[in-house]
């Protein structure tokens, strides 16, 4: 039995799902998993790169909160299993790891998100024994371009480059499965040491953007790299991702161990037999190919290719010594870090990602800052706050039941979200009294607003609407959004055109709008979807700040009725909108953002004006 490498599994996020972040018991069989250690062992896998991978639905700081989580995992995972499993950071330790009949146990970190922009957390990750960074996820960061995302950056930013020449300094490997050709090719471009790809296949077989194109390949062979070959059925198929994309409707088409082969043999041709590895991604996907179901299967597939024709040295070189190498290349980079006999980081690997010059009075920094109130835990701001900051707005995050400010002075923007309440739910919710008064202030004085779910709820209700429980139709999950006359010439509402999809969760309430307000959208169902009171206050209905992945975390409705569709139909509803749904979203919090600023320009102005003195 040859030991397979595996680059990537995602057992710790589904061990925190589903089992409460437990890590003893993997000893015993696990049906709910593709992973447990009989089933490790029968596979021959003698070495896996265990992914801590954090859902993007957590931001900034809780990133790397999450990750240390993650990363607490694998090491008590390991401490849970000493006689099966074995920690290890080189090829040293991994052979040692084989030689002693234990599965070898590495860490890859999962998206550059969980370093929230800094490179001193990059180095504790590596400290802890993380030996790889996938570049980005699903989404496109503040300094790489996602692969499933809008590409923002052409690639790699400067700091982005900064961040590859560090990883290379400690021996980091650098991942580029999830991320744009663009952000391949200028991490290629960077690099002094081979990269890899933990997770992806042939773009040439199958065209999904997950997958690595030739030229990347060919590039990462000449480099010494390794492409670790994913067996994500719409990553293998052409027809099984077309079926995705078109909403999984009817028999899912067959995707097989041939078709793994397929990827493998094409990876071969163009970077060469010693760029090739495997990266399964058990955990990390629910469907898997027949014949490759669990972590059990790996040597069925070595089989199919030795009835192709390729050699001992071959497969071994696929399963094991090809990641070994590349492992290797870096090995030394990363004791010296340990060590402390690696050359010193570069001034900008040094710079702090938070600026403490900002804080001792956020109202008095120079930027525009919104306040954001959130009226339940689980409603932030998710991307909406990301693109905010992105356009240079400061974010204010205000938890009611925590109070909220006093008023809005020194704020140019409010941003008022959900939570299931209504808007006069005193008795749970004592703060909304003050969010109330917050309202009436920023509709008094034409502050740049959007009141979202209840947010806009209590916009119409403070300016003279009617706000009903119980009211309309429920909406739930991605709803067609159709802009009216004025909505389409609306500089915030404008973006979505004629119509675009939006992510709904709520039974509509608004039964009549305030007398000033203007109608801006509606959908079928609900007619009261988007609504401006003055220049700069909206409410709405829907939720841009919530996007098909967020989905994943709903809950089906403890009281369903006969219209309530399964979150799984939802979520992947959501899914074949989700590029529209991104780019419309996007498009309204941009001209938001320019509200906000314009506001915050036309305050300095009059203060300006105010403060000079009189002229004869």
């Amino acid at each position: 039995m040859i030991p397979v490498i595996d680059g990537h599994n995602d057992i710790a996020w589904a061990r925190r799902e589903r089992h409460g972040y437990q890590a003893a018991g993997i000893d015993a069989s696990l049906p709910d998993l593709h992973t447990d250690i009989p089933r490790l062992i029968a596979g021959g896998v003698g070495g896996q790169f265990w992914s801590v991978w954090v859902d993007p639905v957590l931001t900034g700081a809780e990133q790397v909160t999450a990750t240390l989580e993650q990363i607490d995992f694998v090491h008590r995972l390991v401490e849970a299993h000493p006689d099966r499993l074995r920690f290890a950071r080189t090829a040293v330790d991994v052979r040692a790891a084989l030689a002693e009949g234990r599965i070898a146990s590495l860490i890859g970190v999962e998206g550059g998100a969980q370093l929230d922009g800094s490179l001193a957390v990059l180095r504790q990750y590596a400290r802890l024994g993380a030996r790889y960074l996938t570049l980005t996820w699903s989404r496109t960061t503040e300094w790489a371009d996602s692969a499933t995302d809008e590409a923002r950056h052409g690639g790699l930013t400067d700091f982005g480059r900064e961040v590859v020449r560090e990883m290379n300094r400690i021996g980091v490997i650098v991942d580029l499965a999830h991320v744009a050709p663009s952000t391949m090719r200028d991490a290629l471009e960077v690099t002094s040491r081979p990269v890899m790809v933990s997770h992806s296949c042939a773009r040439a077989l199958c065209d999904h953007p997950r997958n690595v194109p030739d030229d990347v390949l060919r590039d990462i062979g000449a480099g010494g790299g390794v492409v670790m070959v994913a067996f994500v059925p719409s990553f293998l198929s052409p027809a099984r991702n077309a079926w995705v994309r078109g909403g999984e409707q009817g028999e899912a088409p067959p995707v097989g161990i041939a078709d793994v082969a397929d990827h493998i043999e094409h990876i071969r041709r163009v970077a060469g037999a010693h760029a090739v590895g495997i990266g399964a991604d058990y955990d990390g996907t629910d469907a898997m190919p027949t014949g490759l179901e669990d972590v059990s299967r790996y040597q069925d597939l070595l089989d199919e290719l030795r009835r192709r024709g390729w050699t001992e040295p071959e497969l071994v070189a696929l399963a094991n010594e090809n990641v070994l190498r590349v492992l290797t290349a870096s090995d030394a980079d990363h004791l010296a870090f340990l060590d402390g006999s690696a050359p010193p980081p570069a001034a900008a690997a040094l710079a702090p990602a938070v600026d403490t010059s900002t804080r001792d009075d956020k109202r008095q920094s120079s930027g525009p800052r919104v306040l954001v109130v959130v009226n339940a835990k689980g409603s932030r701001p998710r991307r909406l706050g990301t693109w905010l900051e992105e356009k240079g707005i400061a974010v204010d995050v205000a938890l009611g039941e925590d109070g909220l400010p006093p008023d809005l002075n020194g704020y140019a923007g409010l941003v008022m979200l959900g939570g299931g309440l209504m808007p006069d739910d005193d008795a749970r919710a004592p703060w909304l009294a003050q969010e109330r008064s917050l309202a009436r202030e920023a509709i008094a004085a034409d502050l740049p607003t959007l009141g979202i779910c209840l947010g806009g709820q209590i916009l119409a209700e403070v300016a003279g609407g009617e706000v009903r429980a119980s009211f309309g139709p429920k909406e739930r999950g991605a709803t067609v959004i159709s802009t009216s006359e004025a909505g389409r010439r609306d500089p915030v509402i404008g973006g979505f055109g004629d119509a675009a999809p939006m992510i709904e969760n709520h039974q509509d309430m608004i039964t009549s709008l305030p007398p000033a307000a203007v109608l801006l959208a509606s959908s079928d169902a609900v007619a009261n979807q988007a609504f401006r009171l003055g220049e700069r206050v909206y409410g709405l209905q829907f939720h841009p700040e919530v996007s098909a992945e967020d989905l994943l975390h709903w809950k089906e409705p403890t009281s369903p009725s006969p219209d309530d569709r399964p979150v799984a139909e939802l979520v992947e509803e959501a899914r074949r909108v989700d590029e529209h749904n991104t780019r419309a979203s996007r498009a309204l919090v941009t001209g938001f953002a320019d509200e906000v600023r314009s506001f915050a320009d036309q305050t300095l102005a009059a203060r300006a004006s105010a403060a000079r003195p009189a002229t004869r």
